[in-house]
């Protein structure tokens, strides 16, 4: 087998082959920026740091091959290249630890292991540069997380200098570490960067101080295309993968900057186009709830009705009158599985206590997470705090849609044994007061006891301090849950209780959910709540983006 077709060396060293249709397209971008035949004057050099096996190159034309520099770590690659581009100088180098004492001026040594006449177009003030690359995708382990698969593939001599200048996370990140040193070393040189890369050094969390100290080029023109396109990646997991152009010799900051790039489809065919927002941090979404501070020990939950006993990391913490536990992790579209409701602490960094001065912000972070419907295009957009005040009936549809959606795990258990105590937790997510069900029928007597001297729970008295402003389509969801949970309560001898753990009379909807399908019922009695579920949804949707979420 040849070592490049060897999947693992793939996958652990961030190596994917670019699709050569996208190549191709590539170049006609970069002619937009430099000019027609711009290679053609000799004013220009090529260099590719991480030729690979050279596909960048495989359009270029013949005459530009000889201005072209191809370097690449393994030697099997440089035969390659030099088999099939005779003309172009390859050579092995690491970019990434190769004469970085020289580069940085850490000691004075006159060792390099560049080629001579590489260094001499590096030093003429008469050559322009296009660095034309593809850089590896790696993120190491060794961090904040650990991955035995990628364990210190990116623990190199680079990373050690921009941890000494606090760059933080994207030290780890091989993409950035070549944008690290492209910016030093081309810092006196008129130059463009022409890139195929992922985009998230645009507007990721992580890559903020990149944006900060590092990335000031301008942008040209640029494209994207879905992940799918390269061999070895998931066909599940999809992301954009952007080609584009930066004029380094132009100093500004990201902030700026409208970037405005085209997409395209699997063909290579144009099919819309697409604006790049970049924010700082401090308005993404997640940065727009109070996480209040957890003081008090109770059992933390793997899933909707599963306590997590044996965890390093426990987490078994929450707030002063806490409500329900809200999972949402990171800030950005790929992140959106990662949102859901539990009675009890997540065993996740990515969770935070819900209480009475957070619960209406957690019910719309939930909403605008959940609705819009994600895609290869859209998997690495932040979510975005609103640019102006929320409507009251926005605010209840999204906590009308939230609580009746799939991702609302709250549940009620009774008895839960969790370092040496009892908890008996209740779901403060039920929908409809106490007076109100007494009412209905229920032939369950454990179910009917459950109810006496109790209280209301949190969302029934919060609906029904609301439901004057409600508008039509939430309330119309109200009435069909109310069917539901009627016909729930008048089937609750026949139905699975044990398996789903329904003790008590304050169910959460993922029990009840789950206990009625499983019922050998001639009509789905769903179906037409579900309706009901989607009407509201594509209601809320476009008044995500009004708000300026998206």
């Amino acid at each position: 087998m040849n070592y490049f077709d060897n999947q693992q060396i793939i996958r652990e060293k961030g190596i994917f082959f670019t699709p050569l249709n996208f190549v191709k397209l590539g170049l006609n971008y970069i002619e937009k920026t430099l000019g027609q035949q711009w290679w053609k004057t000799g004013e220009y050099r090529i260099w590719d740091m991480a030729a690979g096996t050279g596909n960048l190159e495989y359009h270029l034309p013949v005459e530009a091959l000889k201005y072209c520099y191809l370097s690449t770590i393994y030697k099997e690659d440089v035969l390659h290249c030099t088999n099939l581009f005779p003309q172009a100088n390859s050579f092995q180098y690491d970019y990434l630890n190769d004469d970085i004492e020289n580069i940085f001026a850490l000691s004075n040594t006159e060792n390099w292991k560049l080629p001579e006449k590489l260094r001499d177009d590096l030093h003429n003030p008469y050559i322009k540069w296009l660095i034309y690359i593809n850089p590896p995708y790696a993120t190491s382990g060794n961090g904040a997380t650990d991955s035995n698969s990628k364990t210190g593939v990116s623990d190199t001599k680079i990373r050690k200098i921009m941890h000494k200048q606090n760059l933080g996370e994207v030290s780890r990140e091989l993409f950035s570490q070549f944008i690290f040193r492209i910016k030093k070393e081309f810092e006196n040189n008129i130059a463009y960067l022409a890139m195929f890369s992922k985009i998230k050094y645009l507007n990721s969390n992580n890559d903020q101080k990149l944006r900060d100290k590092i990335f000031h080029f301008t942008f040209e023109t640029g494209f994207i295309f879905s992940s799918a396109n390269f061999s070895g990646t998931s066909k599940k997991l999809l992301f954009p993968v952007g080609f584009l152009v930066w004029n380094l010799s132009n100093k500004q900051i990201l902030d700026n900057q409208i970037i405005e790039i085209e997409i395209f489809d699997e063909k290579a065919e144009i099919c819309g186009s697409k604006r790049i927002i970049i924010e700082k941090k401090e308005k993404f979404l997640s940065k727009w709830i109070k996480r209040m501070p957890t003081i008090q020990k109770f059992p933390p939950f793997s899933s909707a009705i599963t306590i997590k006993l044996k965890n390093k990391d426990t987490r078994d913490r929450i707030a002063k009158d806490f409500i329900a536990s809200f999972l949402c992790t990171g800030n950005s579209f790929q992140n959106q599985n990662a949102t859901s409701f539990a009675s009890g602490p997540f065993v996740s960094a990515g969770a935070l206590s819900v209480t009475p001065e957070n619960f209406e912000k957690a019910m719309v972070i939930h909403a605008v997470r959940k609705i819009p419907k994600a895609t290869w295009i859209n998997d690495r957009d932040q979510f975005l705090q609103p640019t102006k005040e929320l409507n009251n009936r926005f605010i209840i549809d999204c906590t009308i849609w939230t609580i009746f959606s799939n991702s609302n795990h709250t549940t009620a258990l009774q008895n839960v044994e969790y370092c040496q105590q009892i908890y008996q937790i209740n779901n403060n997510f039920f929908p409809f007061l106490l007076e109100e069900i007494r009412k209905w029928k229920c032939e369950d007597p454990k179910i009917v006891n459950s109810m006496e001297n109790d209280h209301e729970r949190f969302l029934a008295k919060w609906i029904a301090s609301n439901i004057a402003n409600m508008s039509q389509e939430s309330l119309e969801i109200l009435e069909a849950a109310k069917e539901i949970y009627k016909f729930y309560f008048a089937n609750l001898k026949i139905l699975s209780t044990e398996k789903y753990k329904i003790q008590t009379w304050d169910a959460g909807w993922w029990q009840i959910r789950n206990a009625l399908n499983y019922l050998d019922l001639d009509i789905n009695i769903f179906y037409d709540f579900k309706i009901l579920h989607n009407k509201l949804r594509q209601k809320i949707c476009p008044q995500i983006y009004e708000y300026g979420f998206l």
